[in-house]
């Protein structure tokens, strides 16, 4: 589990309990220390609906990326969730759409 991955994992908060894509942004000593049974996530979700409308982006806080298909990363849906949530892992991030993602962190958590 690395900074930069993403990984299809349960939410705790989900009534359905669906499997869904996260964006693993904590640093890699956590992500890697067993005594931490927890890492932070911000969620992804497709960029168009079932129904072919496109869904709102913030521009501020989302970076748009074509993974398998147009894809938002919602910065400032930011969870910590454990470890054992995480079901498989699904790709790496490229470097400079990460750099995006830490721009936006950095502004949603007002560290500029």
């Amino acid at each position: 589990m690395l900074r930069g991955e993403i990984w299809w994992a349960k939410w705790p908060t989900d009534p359905k309990a669906k499997v869904r894509p996260v964006l693993i942004v904590s640093n890699n000593l956590r992500n890697a220390a067993p005594n931490l049974l927890d890492l932070v996530v911000v969620k992804l979700t497709s960029l168009m609906r079932d129904d072919g409308t496109k869904k709102p982006v913030n521009a501020a806080e989302d970076v748009i990326v074509t993974l398998k298909k147009d894809t938002i990363i919602r910065c400032a849906s930011i969870f910590s969730i454990e470890k054992t949530m995480l079901q498989s892992r699904g790709g790496q991030l490229p470097i400079a759409a990460m750099k995006l993602v830490d721009e936006k962190l950095k502004h949603v958590l007002d560290l500029n």
